[in-house]
């Protein structure tokens, strides 16, 4: 299906590819990358398709890859994606900046159906009728060559990308929700998705499965870490595993251990010595805030939610989490993102008119409907 024609892989033909990509409306991007033993993601693989035909970028052997910042940022072209948070965040380390003008076809999906996240593998069988080959899925893309099967599998996805996105568009543009797409796809144009604060990751430790464990070593041992596997771009799994941190914590007698497998330094030990003898007793479950919450209206909200996914064949998890209608009350909710955009037209309205009375919950042949009251 392709040939080596498809495989850009000097700064001249490279070039040459950005001036035409420049003149395109619409373009599809996937990568291939590989991050098991670094911090950030290491770009393997660059793949973009355009409407005259697919091709793959050996990073590697390019030195001007900086001027894929000029078709990422230009404004007049839509970048075709699918669940794109990693790709985005190669480029936003690799240019420090975000792309412009997005389009996610994971994102779109939701608002033609009733299914959540959907892989690309079942998008395309379901939209196309085609069904990939993920042979390479899990491939070193380190590894040169890269052979034809290797290269048809990885300009197949930004192939059928486009087709993708061209059958949605039809659908979403029939039902006027493709504007929704684009404001909801800039959710990964948050430059605070791809910034890690070192004092932060403590925070993905979850009370529920964690508990009695000192939340000040909790955080610190975290932020040291995080410090580490950033200046030197190694995995969090070379240098102290969650679990193990954990396990520290709640008994110090395991540095000397653990030190031995992970190699640590005498200034690594005195750091983990003094924060160890830290006498604070601050619980990492005594951190969380319980939120009070109506559940007699949590559930009439869930109905409504249903009720609306049901009308209009959109994802409820797109529309609103059961995290957000927990944060909902009967006054002041105007920082809620379900009172904003295309979520207010579809949902928030409905909400605001039963809070004041204004529509009503039926039941009719064992089924929920929202009428005017």
């Amino acid at each position: 299906m392709f040939s080596e024609k498809n495989l850009i892989y000097d700064n001249d033909t490279f070039r040459k590819f950005i001036n035409i990509c420049l003149d395109e409306k619409v373009i599809s991007i996937d990568t291939e990358f590989v991050r098991n033993n670094t911090y950030y993601p290491r770009l393997c693989l660059l793949q973009i398709g355009t409407s005259k035909g697919s091709y793959a970028i050996d990073p590697n052997k390019i030195s001007n890859l900086l001027l894929l910042k000029k078709i990422l940022r230009e404004k007049n072209i839509l970048k075709i994606f699918h669940s794109p948070r990693q790709d985005i965040e190669i480029f936003f380390h690799l240019f420090g900046s975000l792309p412009n003008n997005i389009f996610d076809t994971q994102i779109a999906y939701s608002f033609i159906s009733q299914e959540y996240q959907i892989s690309y593998e079942k998008l395309v069988l379901n939209i196309l009728k085609i069904k990939l080959d993920k042979t390479f899925q899990y491939y070193d893309w380190t590894l040169r060559p890269i052979n034809q099967n290797q290269l048809n599998y990885a300009l197949n996805d930004v192939y059928y990308l486009r087709k993708l996105y061209f059958k949605i568009k039809q659908k979403l543009t029939s039902r006027n929700r493709f504007d929704w797409v684009l404001e909801e796809s800039k959710i990964y144009l948050d430059k605070k998705l791809y910034l890690n604060p070192s004092e932060n990751y403590w925070k993905n430790i979850y009370p529920s499965k964690v508990k009695h464990v000192n939340l000040f070593k909790l955080k610190k041992i975290f932020e040291w870490r995080e410090k580490k596997c950033i200046n030197f771009n190694i995995s969090r799994k070379l240098v102290f595993s969650d679990k193990d941190v954990i396990k520290l914590i709640k008994n110090p007698k395991n540095l000397n251990t653990l030190s031995i497998k992970y190699k640590l330094n005498n200034k690594d030990l005195i750091m983990f010595e003094k924060i160890l003898s830290n006498n604070s007793d601050t619980l990492l479950e005594n951190e969380t805030r319980l939120l009070k919450i109506n559940f007699e209206l949590l559930t009439v909200l869930k109905i409504i939610l249903k009720i609306t996914s049901d009308e209009l064949n959109i994802s409820q998890n797109l529309i609103a989490t059961t995290s957000d209608l927990k944060k909902l009350h009967f006054k002041n909710n105007k920082n809620s993102k379900l009172f904003k955009n295309w979520r207010n037209e579809v949902f928030g309205n409905k909400i605001e008119k039963f809070f004041n009375n204004k529509l009503k919950i039926v039941a009719k042949e064992k089924k929920f409907f929202i009428q005017k009251n």
